[in-house]
């Protein structure tokens, strides 16, 4: 039986890592003229990490991965996660490159569970907003993206309004971006 490290211990000090992870979202990033991807990834534990894969080899993957489906990694960098708003909350993501090998691999005997966040935590401001987040619901009657800030360039500044349903709510919120 194979021997995997749980993603909440990859470290950029570190190389030799060989984890399972199941493919929970595939993103493709517009960079002209070719296109990146961006996955993310979580393992058995529902820790979550996420991964870029560049140009040169997006498209090879795009093709070979498939959401929620279960892939071995090795061979991969792990580099500190310095985006502004990041897919996990990992402070650290995956890069795949040329000598990574990616595998199908067999699930565990146990999923992971979802992890969301709880909707009282949005609205008490208490979430982390650089990190983007599960959550459970409807959204409708979204509105117009508005910079409310002073400086066209700063993200901060950006609110979006909408209502979300669920079996519990109806309620109106602005969103900082």
């Amino acid at each position: 039986m194979a021997y995997f490290h749980d993603v909440s211990i990859l470290r950029p000090c570190i190389t030799g890592w060989h984890i399972r992870v199941k493919v929970l979202r595939m993103i493709t990033v517009c960079i002209n003229p070719r296109n990146a991807l961006r996955l993310v990834l979580v393992d058995d534990k529902g820790f979550k990490i996420d991964c870029w894969i560049n140009s040169e080899y997006a498209k090879h993957y795009a093709e070979f991965l498939k959401e929620d489906r279960w892939f071995s990694f090795t061979a991969f960098r792990v580099l500190e996660n310095s985006d502004r708003v990041r897919l996990t909350n990992h402070h650290f993501r995956m890069s795949v490159f040329g000598t990574t090998v990616v595998l199908p691999a067999d699930p565990p005997s146990t999923e992971p569970r979802d992890s969301f966040t709880q909707f009282s935590s949005i609205i008490d401001g208490t979430v982390d907003e650089s990190v983007l987040i599960d959550l459970i619901g409807v959204l409708s009657d979204v509105g117009e993206l508005v910079n409310v800030g002073t400086n066209p360039s700063d993200l901060t500044g950006f609110r979006l309004s909408f209502r979300i349903r669920g079996p519990w709510l109806v309620n109106r919120y602005f969103l900082p971006l």
